[in-house]
């Protein structure tokens, strides 16, 4: 296993699948320190409100639950002593505006309360790299490709292409020879901010769309952490030879495949930044901007040594499929119509017409990986 060094570029949201409400789960408030003050979010402990009520007043705790009460102005009367510390779970820095109703997207922490970024999403994302760089070996793809409708939901599969790059099955896939384990971070490298969209619309004087915010927790940006990595070229070489279903392992070497996801990315960022360009509104240039800074850690990653990998929530749908649909002849007719089921009034736009930036024009997802010798 080599050790690697991950340290997000931009923050990165990979959810618990919790949604936190406020007032109920989480409140925000403004720390002094010296003659600065902060505004920080707080995420409740349960526990530790109930260590600072006495037992009579528990009616009164759940009363305010179901009421939606402000938790400060609930404990200003039952304790009226506490601060933030003495009833938060965890604290992070806020970037945005809380509103009445607002809800937080929460990120996902071990069982010490440590945010994380789970070996399976960084593998995953490997994936998608990988399948994006070499789906070009394969021809004929456009009748690989399925469509799908289950309950409403409509979905393209290339279930049968992954099959031929990577083996038939599970136990033939060629990633059981690809191992990551979980980066974790700091606590309080978390951040809140609320995510908006740019809504590619012609009618609109503004690409702003904020009709469908969305707070979110995540990690922040700079944060740093290690993780193990490993392709097991010994194994994948034994088990080929005694196995011979097993896929063709695309990479011999970490090396190797930080050369592959370096490539794939910038591939995807010059090609967000082309098209950005053509875009007559001012409401992209920040959002271009960014890019362009990303496009510059790629450059001057050191070849096999680094790369940079985009991952999590709010990735896009070019970053999360790896875009290599793109170069199908049935793109138009088959894939666009299957991620835009029923929805006829975006076939004037191009695909995709939207992508996620929070209120200061920041993207998310982005990470710098680095064999630490």
């Amino acid at each position: 296993m080599s050790k690697i060094k991950i340290e997000t570029l931009t923050p990165v949201h990979i959810g618990s699948g919790n949604l936190l409400h406020h007032n109920t789960d989480f409140v925000s408030v403004t720390i002094r320190n010296g003659d600065n003050t902060k505004p920080y979010l707080v995420v409740i402990s349960e526990e530790k409100v109930w260590n600072l009520l006495s037992e009579q007043h528990l009616d009164n705790w759940l009363q305010a639950i179901a009421a939606r009460e402000n938790l400060k102005e609930f404990l200003k009367r039952f304790a009226p002593d506490a601060k933030s510390k003495d009833y938060a779970k965890r604290r992070m820095s806020l970037f945005c505006e809380i509103n009445p109703n607002d809800t937080l997207k929460e990120c996902i922490h071990n069982g010490m309360g440590f945010p994380y970024i789970p070996g399976s999403s960084i593998k995953g994302a490997i994936r998608t790299a990988i399948l994006a760089s070499i789906a070009n070996r394969i021809s004929g793809k456009e009748r690989m490709i399925q469509v799908t409708n289950q309950r409403g939901k409509v979905a393209v599969e290339a279930t049968e292409i992954e099959k031929e790059l990577f083996g038939e099955d599970p136990n033939s896939d060629v990633f059981r020879f690809i191992h990551a384990g979980d980066a974790y971070f700091e606590k309080e490298t978390e951040i809140a901010t609320r995510l908006i969209r740019l809504n590619i619309r012609q009618h609109k004087d503004s690409l702003w769309d904020t009709s469908k915010s969305q707070i979110i927790e995540a990690i922040g940006t700079e944060a740093t952490s290690t993780f193990q990595l490993k392709v097991s070229k010994d194994y994948y070489d034994f088990v080929q030879r005694n196995f011979p279903k097993a896929g063709k392992l695309p990479v011999s070497s970490i090396s190797e495949l930080f050369s592959m996801i370096n490539g794939h990315t910038r591939k995807l960022v010059e090609e967000e930044m082309n098209y950005w360009n053509t875009v007559d509104k001012s409401d992209g240039e920040d959002y271009l901007d960014e890019m362009q800074k990303i496009s510059q850690e790629i450059n001057q990653c050191e070849a096999g040594k680094s790369c940079v990998l985009r991952i999590g929530h709010a990735s896009g749908w070019r970053f999360m499929t790896g875009a290599w649909t793109e170069t199908l002849s049935n793109f138009k007719d088959v894939v666009i119509p299957a991620s835009r089921p029923n929805n006829r009034a975006y076939e004037q736009y191009n695909f995709p017409k939207t992508r996620h930036i929070d209120e200061d024009s920041f993207i998310l997802g982005f990470v710098k990986l680095t064999i630490d010798d």
